[in-house]
């Protein structure tokens, strides 16, 4: 929970570390992400932002520098970025699905897939000699809502 004060020193010490101060209006951006717990745009965060005098410049330049620091992952999907709390995540495979229907991004968590995962990078990482940061695996199909929905039609 980012309201605990382990999630915010740690936060904190992340940003310290890079050189950055934890700002009230960065507290603000990463508590959005957190209490809306799902995946956000700059324009939805800044919607649930700006009654606190914070501009969507604003909020552009601190998700660079939170995602920089390694307090939230950016998400590319459909040309739009989207952000997650980087602190959240237990699970070392990303792997999310979006509704081709209502636009919903869902995290999907598995356990049991990881270790062959981590296998499948290394392998790809040693045979092409290079460094991966990060991976991301993006579904897309209907979830189970809209798959509802048009079963019913």
């Amino acid at each position: 929970m980012v309201n605990e004060v382990n999630d915010i020193d740690y936060i904190r010490e992340k940003l310290e570390y890079k050189g950055y101060k934890f700002t009230k209006q960065r507290f603000y951006i990463v508590e959005a992400i957190y209490k809306n717990n799902k995946h956000m745009n700059a324009d939805e965060i800044y919607d649930k932002v700006k009654s606190r005098n914070i501009g969507l410049s604003t909020v552009y330049r601190n998700l660079i520098i939170l995602e920089e620091v390694g307090v939230l992952k950016k998400i590319n999907i459909t040309n739009i970025s989207y952000y997650e709390l980087a602190i959240m995540e237990k699970y070392k495979v990303n792997i999310h699905a979006r509704c081709i229907k209502c636009n919903k991004i869902m995290d999907i968590k598995e356990e049991d897939i990881s270790e062959d995962y981590e296998k499948l990078i290394t392998k790809l990482t040693e045979k092409n000699k290079i460094l991966v940061q990060s991976t991301s695996i993006v579904l897309s199909g209907l979830c189970s809502e809209c798959k509802t929905k048009l079963k019913m039609k």
